[in-house]
């Protein structure tokens, strides 16, 4: 009877201590999200006008529309995009990390990388906006060492300042996952390799990049997923690109459809899952958990 009475209690306490957590995602996630989905089955039309009965025609116009198909799939070649970039330049550094770096000095230069995310998210994208402008610094200082006459614009209000913004805010985020995964294959096997007659360059693709994998998946998922629904760094620097966060946000407040607006938001959802759980499955992510 004690003991009962010692698992309720304690049962008890951890339902309490778990209330706030619960409260706060029910109120901030679960509502919304089922909100989202019950609305995306019912008739709109723009300027907020809502009938309410139910309907698949919003999840059928956003999959045959060519407006809303031209738009994901520039969104899915910009986000990959984005990510093969950004790996291009995480993988040197988080290598150079994990195995040129003695003691904890990896672990100091990565604190280093991730003082900028202390900086608010849209401060960051206006700085960039300071810099790749017209009248920014890139430009002055091209002017005044006379490398350019007139001010260049193709790093302004393009795909290019896209992707370098992105690049500046989701680097740190593909380095670490990559540090972790490469820090934690053996030096055994790098020197087995070795004296089995692999030369550095065999070694890398051979044993370094296939252990890798689960990293790189990793670092794809943190910034192919949060790609696939911005908007604010499109609107701010992207000038012309209309990508997927663009077109729900104008659905939602300009044209007032709402129940197309959370299809749209519901078919995203469903295909950035798709795109986890085959990473998941068939990219060795298991293994960073084993």
């Amino acid at each position: 009877m004690n003991l009962k009475k010692i698992v309720c209690r304690k049962l008890s306490i951890t339902l309490l201590y778990s209330l706030p957590a619960v409260a706060y995602l029910t109120l901030f996630f679960y509502i919304p999200l089922i909100t989202i989905i019950i609305y995306s089955f019912w008739h709109g039309e723009p300027l907020y006008r809502i009938t309410r009965i139910f309907t698949l025609e919003n999840y059928v116009r956003f999959f045959t529309e060519e407006l809303s198909q031209n738009v994901f799939i520039l969104t899915n070649l910009i986000s990959i995009a984005t990510f093969l970039v950004i790996l291009l330049v995480a993988y040197p550094i988080a290598y150079f990390l994990a195995r040129m770096t003695r003691g904890d000095t990896g672990l100091k230069i990565i604190l280093l990388i991730l003082i900028p995310l202390e900086m608010n998210y849209l401060i960051r994208i206006f700085a960039w906006r300071n810099i790749l402008g017209e009248n920014g610094l890139l430009n002055n200082l091209l002017m005044t060492f006379g490398l350019v006459e007139q001010p260049i614009t193709i790093f302004f209000h393009s795909l290019y300042a896209i992707i370098i913004v992105v690049l500046h805010n989701a680097l740190p985020y593909a380095i670490i996952p990559l540090y972790i995964t490469i820090r934690s294959i053996p030096e055994s096997l790098y020197q087995a390799a070795m004296d089995l007659g692999s030369n550095k360059l065999s070694v890398f693709f051979r044993v370094t990049l296939p252990l890798s994998m689960p990293g790189i998946a990793i670092a794809f998922l943190f910034i192919y997923v949060p790609m696939m629904g911005e908007f604010a760094i499109p609107a701010l620097v992207g000038g012309k690109t209309y990508m997927l966060g663009n077109f729900i946000v104008r659905q939602y407040l300009t044209i007032g459809n709402w129940p197309y607006a959370s299809a749209s938001t519901m078919s995203l959802v469903l295909v950035t899952l798709i795109v986890m759980f085959i990473v998941f499955k068939f990219l060795g992510v298991r293994r960073l958990y084993e």
